[in-house]
């Protein structure tokens, strides 16, 4: 690239297009939030909290988001190593820039894009196609978990509740059935990621891609396995959250049914399509679906999935916005 036009595009990005995007956010933001029908009970809820004890649970709450991304950015720090060795302070940064870019896009698949952007120029289109393995790796903990969640909480739930589901063990066993093939499909592309990329760099159509698939035919499978188990723990830490935020808003749940109720909803919302900024009523709806059958605190239930729905996405996302917009900052840090 001309050096010229190379200083015409940072100029764009860094004076013009991140200051846009950082405004459209915030006003996407505010502008969605006041549309949901849910807010007025989500409010009234955290006003009936005693501020003491509000605040201990939401600091705690908050550092184990902070905590959680961590994780997911030493996952992106060791993912890309290889390709351009990063910062943890540089790797964190991505995360964030990625759930602010995350907003506009389906199950937050343009993470990818936003997580790159700290990346050199020549690495950025490498590095959305390893993010993708980042994500792969927790979705397969997200299913897997998923799975045996749904097959737990079906097997111990009681009578009259599976009455009221009227659901068969003819279609019960179909649904395991389904997710089971799912999840071992997965595990297998996953696992077989070198396998499958050197297949694809022989194919003529993505002979010109070559230089994308360089990464995937040699990521070593010990990598693999371990952003898995990191995938692992930054699950465990969202039910944890789950605990802590449902015990906050006075929700009185046994702790392995929340968790395996959680588990469902985070399967839930992996499959359903959803934007960000739209998800509060996806995530209220269902959440009133799974944990009503086991607590009549709508309100709570609603303050729990709206406030984590905050913590973990609206939040990292507002500061992604502001990392965006010194961009050139963060860059000269890497």
């Amino acid at each position: 690239m001309p050096q010229t036009l190379h200083k015409k595009l940072n100029i764009f990005v860094q004076y013009l297009l991140a200051p846009i995007l950082f405004v459209w956010l915030c006003y996407s933001i505010y502008h969605q939030i006041k549309a949901q029908e849910q807010l007025p009970n989500f409010i009234a809820s955290l006003q009936q909290i005693p501020a003491a004890t509000a605040f201990w649970y939401l600091v705690l709450i908050t550092l184990l988001t902070a905590f959680n991304w961590g994780l997911e950015a030493f996952k992106w720090k060791r993912l890309t190593h290889r390709l351009q060795p990063l910062s943890f302070k540089a790797a964190y940064a991505a995360i964030l820039t990625g759930q602010a870019f995350s907003f506009s896009s389906i199950n937050r698949v343009g993470e990818s894009i936003g997580k790159s952007m700290l990346l050199s120029d020549g690495n950025r289109l490498k590095g959305v196609v390893l993010s993708f393995v980042a994500s792969a790796s927790q979705l397969i903990v997200t299913l897997v978990a998923g799975l045996f969640a749904t097959i737990w909480m079906f097997s111990d739930m009681p009578v009259e509740l599976q009455d009221k589901l009227h659901v068969s063990e003819m279609e019960l066993a179909m649904l395991y059935g389904a997710l089971f093939v799912v999840v071992v499909l997965f595990i297998v592309c996953y696992a077989a990621i070198p396998f499958f990329a050197n297949k694809l760099a022989k194919v003529s159509f993505f002979s010109k891609y070559v230089f994308l698939l360089t990464e995937l035919q040699t990521i070593p499978k010990r990598l693999l396995v371990q952003l898995s188990f990191i995938s692992g723990v930054r699950y465990l830490v969202f039910l944890l959250q789950y605990l802590l935020i449902f015990k906050l808003c006075n929700v009185s749940i046994e702790a392995f049914t929340v968790m395996g109720l959680t588990a469902i909803l985070f399967l839930i919302l992996a499959i359903i399509p959803t934007l960000t900024l739209a998800e509060l009523g996806v995530r209220g709806k269902v959440s009133l679906l799974l944990f009503g059958m086991y607590s009549s605190n709508g309100m709570g239930i609603l303050a729990a999935a709206g406030g984590i729905w905050l913590l973990n996405l609206i939040i990292p996302a507002c500061l992604g916005g502001l990392i965006l917009l010194r961009l050139q900052y963060f860059r000269k840090q890497v």
